[in-house]
């Protein structure tokens, strides 16, 4: 059982807040598509709805036509949920909120959100996010 708890949000509620790679994005959607599901739930912060992790996801999910995704919600300040970088360039919380509150997005693949426990695979059925 994972402990975390998961919800299905609108997509027209959730606020990016990095840019993706398109190609990834629509393999991505290919593979959903194929296999009919959503493997693993974005990860979405409950006061902004800004996406922390999953945005190929979310992008894949709107290519697809769905309204709805599988997501987790957390606090930032959850003792469980780490804020970090792939790259040398370190982001805060207040940035990646302010990304998600005006639209200025965030380069792909900056910030990376870990989760201690980590976020496991949760499937749906696609057809229960149409």
């Amino acid at each position: 059982m994972s402990p975390y708890a998961c919800q299905r949000l609108a997509l027209a509620t959730l606020r990016p807040t990095e840019h993706v790679n398109d190609d990834e994005a629509a393999r991505l959607a290919d593979d959903m598509r194929r296999d009919g599901v959503q493997r693993r739930p974005v990860l979405v912060e409950r006061a902004s709805l800004a996406i922390l992790d999953g945005h190929h996801r979310f992008r894949a999910a709107q290519a697809l036509g769905l309204s709805r995704i599988n997501a987790v919600v957390i606090d930032y300040d959850d003792p469980r949920l780490t804020l970090a970088s792939w790259t040398a360039r370190v982001f805060t919380r207040q940035e990646v909120c302010a990304a998600a509150r005006h639209g200025a997005l965030l380069p792909a693949k900056s910030t990376r959100h870990i989760l201690n426990p980590p976020l496991p695979d949760m499937p749906v059925a696609l057809s229960a996010l149409a």
